[in-house]
């Protein structure tokens, strides 16, 4: 008896979580049956799921600002280890992006037969130009306070004659609701490489952020607490919503083996083929290691969570230490290719599942929001939707059905936090591949102390290791 109650108190946000889907489909269900439902009574319905996600929408500014000026902080301190470490993140994390947006746009799981698509004007060689100058546009706000709330966007005026070619139509602009996430990260990137840059008088303001990103993280897990009892009343409201369930249960069923798949190619076979290319040895003997991290990964959902048993297992395959508790603490913060990949697929799937037709520069800046809006995400449970949210909301897509999103993200987040982990522990091989110079030379200065002269006094000059 002791032992289930453990178990349950380990999983509850899982079974509340499931629970909740349950709860939620059934009434959902029973209640449309009943009778017909307007659209206001779907609104109370809904309610207390939409302030759910309101209170997620509220901690994403906060939390992704000082998780990535903080992470880039620590990363430019490190020297060439962190620079190391910015590469391969950034080539990985394009790599499950690119790979995410590939499947789901050739499997396409959310496009709906039955229903009329959305059909929005072919793009023109002028308007792509337009799209592509507002993603810059956005990337260097105006206004910081501004680019919390809203875009800046392109707006084209059609003139009375409508013979004018739409090349030839005035051109003007608008700031449109929607968090500028990719303003928004880009600054926080530099303010943290500019905190970096200037040496110790960078370090008050650095733990302040550092304890801003722990404070966030705290909040968030306290608030994903609130998922299953969210979750619940947005299913039911949505399942009032749904005329066909058995095209929806055919979508999600695409969707699953969509996501699966993307991060099966991106863990189990992408990862290890880019080690192997690199350093000529089997990545699956590092895989093999990585057993205990899985089990937690699969227990917790967190990438934080597994860092210890994750350091543990490099240590003992001769993983220099310095490396393991530097970039395994860093990677679980900002390499979040499981999130990215994942972020991407959805958000896609949402966009298909709403009958819209989004041209290919729209999917690529898409892709470029998951990118920028996974950097320093936070390694906690079901952290994943709270950044789809994000992206959702940045290109103006409703954001209900990421409900139907959640019903099933308990187990996609188990599996996307083991691909962060095998991401972490090929990374960290990767690099000290790439270290061992320097680490030798470290040790050398350490154990043979250079002598320089100040003035006329001979003095030794110690380097010391600051751990």
């Amino acid at each position: 008896m002791l032992k289930l109650i453990s178990w349950f108190l380990k999983h509850k946000l899982i079974i509340m979580t499931l629970i909740g889907v349950t709860i939620g489909i059934s009434s959902g269900m029973s209640l449309k049956r009943s009778g017909k439902w307007s659209q206001r009574d779907i609104t109370y319905i809904k309610f207390p799921g939409e302030i759910f996600i309101r209170v997620v929408n509220c901690l994403i500014v906060p939390l992704i600002t000082s998780s990535i000026i903080s992470a880039t902080y620590n990363l430019i301190r490190s020297g060439p280890i962190g620079l190391m470490a910015i590469y391969y993140y950034l080539t990985t994390t394009t790599i499950g992006i690119t790979l995410g947006v590939v499947l789901v746009e050739t499997i396409r799981p959310g496009e709906s037969i039955k229903n009329e698509k959305v059909e929005t004007p072919p793009l023109t060689k002028n308007l792509m130009i337009d799209t592509f100058l507002d993603l810059f546009r956005n990337l260097l706000p105006e206004n910081l306070i501004e680019a919390c709330m809203y875009q800046y966007q392109t707006v084209l005026e059609q003139p009375d004659n409508t013979s004018v070619p739409i090349e030839e139509w005035p051109i003007t602009n608008e700031y449109v609701a929607g968090t500028n996430v990719i303003g928004l990260v880009f600054q926080s990137l530099i303010l943290g490489l500019a905190i970096g840059k200037i040496g110790a008088k960078g370090k008050p303001l650095s733990d302040l952020f550092n304890s801003l990103s722990d404070i966030m993280m705290k909040i968030m897990k306290w608030i994903t607490l609130m998922a299953p009892v969210g979750v619940t009343f947005l299913i039911a409201g949505r399942m009032l919503e749904i005329d066909d369930f058995s095209d929806i249960i055919h979508h999600f069923g695409l969707y699953l083996v969509t996501v699966f798949t993307g991060l099966i190619l991106q863990g189990f076979i992408i990862l290890p083929f880019i080690h192997w290319i690199i350093t000529h040895k089997s990545p699956y003997k590092i895989i093999y290691k990585l057993g205990p991290a899985f089990a937690t990964a699969i227990g917790t959902s967190s990438s934080s969570a597994t860092i210890p048993y994750t350091m543990k297992s490099l240590e003992d395959l001769g993983i220099n230490p310095k490396i393991t508790k530097f970039i395994i603490p860093i990677g679980a913060a900002t390499n979040m290719d499981g999130i990215a990949l994942y972020e991407a697929i959805s958000a896609i799937f949402i966009i298909q599942l709403r009958g819209l037709q989004f041209p290919l520069l729209k999917i690529i800046i898409v892709s470029i929001t998951c990118t920028l809006s996974c950097v320093g995400a936070a390694g906690i449970p079901s952290g994943g939707y709270s950044m789809l949210i994000v992206v959702l909301n940045s290109i103006g897509v409703p954001i209900e059905d990421v409900a139907m999103i959640i019903a099933v993200d308990w187990i996609i987040d188990r599996f996307r936090t083991i691909i962060n982990v095998i991401e972490d522990a090929l990374g960290a091989s990767i690099i000290f591949h790439f270290s061992k110079k320097h680490l030798e030379q470290e040790l050398e200065d350490e154990m043979y102390p250079l002598e320089t002269n100040i003035g006329d006094t001979p003095m030794k000059v110690h380097f010391y290791n600051e751990n």
